[in-house]
């Protein structure tokens, strides 16, 4: 997760001091709470059986995104979008009613816990960790220029590299080799590299000063047309963000020649 960080601050303070010093708009910057959730598909012929009990298995997975955008100015009801996002995705599968010497992973080792009372169960979180640059077109379609609030809609896409993947084990109920929390590489899950998004939303932006800065909130159906990766389960990804930031607009100064 720390590396995933310094990876975005670094590319993103290349991008801001060689492109969009030069381009008249406004700064986006906001942190995005998601959930997330993933359309599975085989590489075999899988049961109803085994289907409709990895169904009842996942569950969406909450997580933590940022963005920093670019806004350039297209007309004075319309922007575009690009610039620098932090995508976390994924999804939580929860394995319930482990006995006495059961496999709990491959990477874990087997149940050897004699002390637990009730029932036991582990939330394998699937993470999927992505460097991103969106390109959107975002159009007024509430509000006006007196007024201190705007509502504007969302359309475009963007490209995706992962920079982390692996899987969070954590053990509740028990304890494994005096541990609760287990990092799983799952090396088998041949993971994609790249990704191509499809991104839609709204966002409410309203003023807090006289001048230059805004406050805004932008939820968006985000939704990868590539597979996470490309083992004998595949995980075709999907998520909900709800972008919470503020807007910085630079003073045009203007020369008196």
């Amino acid at each position: 997760m720390k590396k995933s960080l310094l990876y975005f601050i670094c590319i993103f303070g290349f991008f801001q001091a060689n492109l969009a010093q030069k381009i008249k708009g406004a700064w986006y910057f906001a942190v995005a709470p998601t959930w997330s959730n993933s359309f599975n598909t085989f590489n075999f012929s899988a049961s109803s059986e085994l289907k409709d009990s990895l169904k009842k298995q996942d569950r969406w997975r909450n997580a933590i995104g940022a963005s920093a955008l670019y806004g350039m100015e297209l007309n004075n009801n319309s922007k575009l979008l690009f610039g620098l996002q932090f995508n976390n995705f994924g999804f939580t599968r929860k394995h319930e009613n482990y006995k006495f010497m059961d496999v709990l992973h491959p990477e874990i080792g087997v149940m050897n816990d004699l002390s637990q009372t009730g029932n036991n169960y582990i939330n394998f979180n699937y993470r999927y960790q992505y460097l991103t640059i969106p390109v959107l077109y975002s159009i007024q379609i509430s509000g006006n220029s007196k007024k201190a609030s705007k509502i504007y809609w969302n359309i475009g896409g963007s490209v995706s590299g992962l920079i982390h993947h692996d899987i969070r084990a954590v053990l509740h109920g028990f304890s494994a080799y005096g541990k609760n929390v287990f990092k799983l590489k799952d090396k088998d899950d041949n993971r994609g590299l790249f990704n191509a998004n499809f991104n839609t939303g709204f966002r409410l932006e309203n003023l807090i000063d006289r001048k230059n800065t805004f406050i805004f909130v932008q939820p968006s159906l985000n939704i990868p047309l590539l597979n996470a990766n490309y083992g004998n389960e595949r995980h075709h990804l999907y998520a909900l963000t709800l972008e919470v930031g503020f807007i910085i607009k630079p003073e045009n100064k203007k020369s008196n020649e």
